[in-house]
């Protein structure tokens, strides 16, 4: 009996798909039948009991063999000659679509339908052959659209088309191969057989011979038949997905293609954006560029898929600059001046205010070099016998912890110790635990001549510490916090060596907090900080100290009626956002002068603000680099900036391109000669590091 003209009848429930969630090949195999439902039993399978539900699972199983060490994952509506999907033939059908569809829902665009059955003559016995079947809505003769179809099937006319082409011409030679003369059907796009009007993916059917035909029915039960039968299948299936599609940016598909270069230069001429999907390997291969212009303060505004697009709207705005997506190279900008020449062959190739741009051209050139505007200095060459002239020095002051890592800075600052003609040779002392206190005391080593802050631990003076207070040959050491923080035994082991000692401390941070700004005295600023979290104050103690601003720290939700008095009259700058410093908290703050918000997302964002905002305070040719992902060596940054006149940048795990921006407009006027980079390896590598100094030649 022929299946597919009792399923032509059905009506089918719309199955919609869901969005793509995942990728990954997938074939469905669908041997057709199964269960009270045998399908013909062809001419002799009602005295042997082999019917066309055995011959389909016979090659069904084989192919799902064949697949089993592919990357293509296999699914099988049914697995045994006992399993139907419902009492009704109507039903049945429907269920098996459910099923099918069940197996391939977020991932249809990479999955495949293939109904397996072998055909039959309700007449004759003549009748013999090979045929396929896909559905196209645009082919269905009037009486044939009144059966609906899956609404994404609709759309996969063509992919269904080229599969179902690529499995018939596969199998057919296959079959032709132990029987040369095998009669071709060709292929059927004109019948609305349900599995495949319904399959919510390409989709194909084959009827590989008929089983009313005595010789054909012969030939179908044998193993050879069934192996070569699905071996054909089989690798039309695997060449189905060997092709390169080009989809814009709506996931529209472009164009197919089956070579990757070909793929590649048509997706390369689009004046939009595309990429490139390689089918077979699961991946994109290209995307074309997105430019995006970002402003340089509050980020990105708008992207185009043309660079000259992006130009010309960031032309009509101010402070932007336009970056290429896909390697994140500054293309233009009204606010970073272009600083290098790239030259091939002694000829000027173009000038360019990214290093990293500039580093890219000329690497692709023979006998080139990048120079500086104006200096001509070489930065990089690739020219026997010319040598690079300008490069931009890092020095790393680190130790084994925390504590050796800020004697390395006091080092820096005081090589020899403090010279006999200062004035002031204290050093700040404070808890290398907590970050409270060493934060609030970044400006008051601004007000004891640059005092050096070396950090303590709980219980005991370090040696180390104690031995490097004594080569500064420092007079007084001034405490931060209490016994808790830094104990009694230290201050005694200081007193009686001759040393001056005071403390300065409250009953938790936030009194020690305001001790310090009581001993800082009159101040022209304030920045308000969160209490809690380090990153945000961290960020404005070199520009505290720098400015001689105190840091004032609060409470996320409620700040104390003691600290109002410290802001009064002073302008207030609230680093971070609500989450770290509320808009209660702001609502507070009463007889103030000027009181400004500086945040972003992110301490990252947050700490460009800061650069930003304060750019004219900034102006050494020293950049200290410390890790934004923890306190302790960043706390002793504040001499080393006032020391350099230096901005501390602090980095994560990934790439801030407001912070680099920073340090490329900060280039325009400054000549960076040194990064010093507080903290070991472990904090920061030297990727990370690169990243910065490349902003900075």
């Amino acid at each position: 009996m022929n299946y597919f003209k009792i399923c032509s009848m059905l009506v089918f429930l719309f199955f919609m798909a869901p969005i793509v969630s995942f990728a990954e090949k997938v074939l469905v195999i669908d041997p057709g039948h199964g269960g009270k439902f045998s399908g013909t039993c062809g001419f002799s399978g009602n005295q042997t009991g082999y019917c066309e539900k055995h011959a389909n699972l016979d090659v069904a199983i084989r192919l799902k063999e064949l697949l089993k060490n592919t990357d293509i994952k296999v699914y099988m509506t049914r697995e045994t000659n006992s399993k139907d999907f419902a009492a009704t033939s109507q039903e049945d059908l429907k269920q098996r679509m459910v099923v099918a569809n069940n197996f391939v829902k977020g991932n249809n665009d990479e999955s495949l339908f293939l109904s397996i059955h072998h055909n039959a003559h309700p007449t004759s016995q003549l009748a013999k052959g090979f045929e396929t079947y896909y559905y196209d809505y645009s082919a269905m003769s009037a009486s044939e659209k009144q059966y609906p179809p899956d609404p994404i099937q609709v759309g996969l006319a063509a992919e269904s088309g080229r599969l179902a082409t690529l499995v018939h011409n596969s199998t057919l030679s296959k079959i032709r191969e132990i029987d040369k003369g095998y009669i071709d059907r060709r292929i059927h796009n004109n019948q609305a057989f349900f599995v495949i009007r319904n399959a919510q993916m390409p989709a194909a059917l084959v009827e590989l011979g008929f089983m009313t035909n005595k010789e054909e029915e012969k030939l179908i039960k044998t193993a050879q038949f069934q192996q070569n039968s699905a071996q054909g299948l089989a690798t039309a299936v695997i060449n189905y997905f060997k092709i390169f599609e080009v989809y814009d940016k709506d996931r529209n598909k472009l164009a197919t293609f089956d070579k990757r270069d070909d793929a590649l230069n048509y997706a390369k001429k689009e004046t939009k954006y595309v990429e490139v999907w390689d089918k077979d390997k699961q991946q994109t291969i290209f995307t074309s560029d997105k430019f995006k212009v970002y402003d340089k303060l509050n980020g990105l505004l708008q992207e185009f898929f043309t660079e000259q697009d992006a130009i010309n709207f960031a032309k009509k705005q101010k402070n932007t600059r336009v970056i290429q997506d896909n390697t994140g190279f500054i293309v233009w900008s009204d606010y970073i001046t272009p600083k290098y020449e790239v030259y091939s062959q002694d000829k000027l190739v173009g000038k360019y205010l990214d290093y990293d741009y500039a580093l890219s051209i000329a690497s692709s050139k023979a006998s080139s070099k990048v120079t500086t505007i104006g200096t001509k200095e070489v930065i990089w060459t690739n020219i026997s016998g010319v040598p690079v002239s300008r490069m931009v020095n890092v020095e790393r002051l680190s130790g084994p912890d925390r504590y050796v890592t800020a004697i390395e800075t006091s080092k820096k600052i005081y090589p020899n110790g403090f010279e006999e003609t200062k004035e002031d040779k204290t050093v700040i002392l404070a808890t290398g635990k907590t970050f409270a206190d060493a934060l609030s005391a970044g400006p008051l080593a601004a007000k004891y001549g640059n005092a050096p802050i070396l950090l303590s631990r709980n219980t005991e003076l370090n040696q180390e510490v104690f031995a490097e207070i004594t080569r500064l040959g420092a007079d007084k050491v001034v405490i931060i916090g209490g016994h808790g923080a830094v104990p009694e035994q230290a201050e005694i082991t200081l007193r009686n060596s001759g040393l001056e000692v005071a403390r300065i401390s409250g009953k938790d941070r936030y009194e020690t907090n305001r001790a310090i700004l009581t001993e800082l005295g009159e101040v022209s600023g304030v920045f308000l900080a969160s209490g809690q979290g380090f990153a945000d104050a961290l960020a404005s103690a070199p520009i505290a100290a720098k400015k001689g601003w105190g840091i004032l720290l609060t409470e996320q939700s409620w700040i104390s009626q003691q600290a109002i008095p410290y802001m009064s009259g002073k302008e207030v700058v609230i680093v971070g956002g609500n989450a770290a410093v509320s808009t209660k908290v702001e609502s507070s703050i009463t007889g103030a002068g000027k009181v400004t918000r500086l945040s972003g997302p992110n301490r990252y964002e947050t700490l460009a603000q800061l650069l930003w905002h304060f750019s004219s305070d900034l102006q050494g040719e020293t950049v200290l680099v410390s890790t934004g992902q923890n306190f302790p060596d960043a706390l002793v940054s504040a001499p080393l900036a006032i020391h350099n006149g230096a901005p501390l940048v602090l980095v994560g795990n990934s790439r801030n391109r407001n912070v680099e921006s920073f340090l490329m407009a900060y280039t325009n006027d400054v000549r960076v000669n040194t990064v010093e980079v507080i903290g070991g390896t472990s904090a920061l590598n030297e990727t990370q590091i690169s990243t910065i100094t490349t902003k900075l030649k």
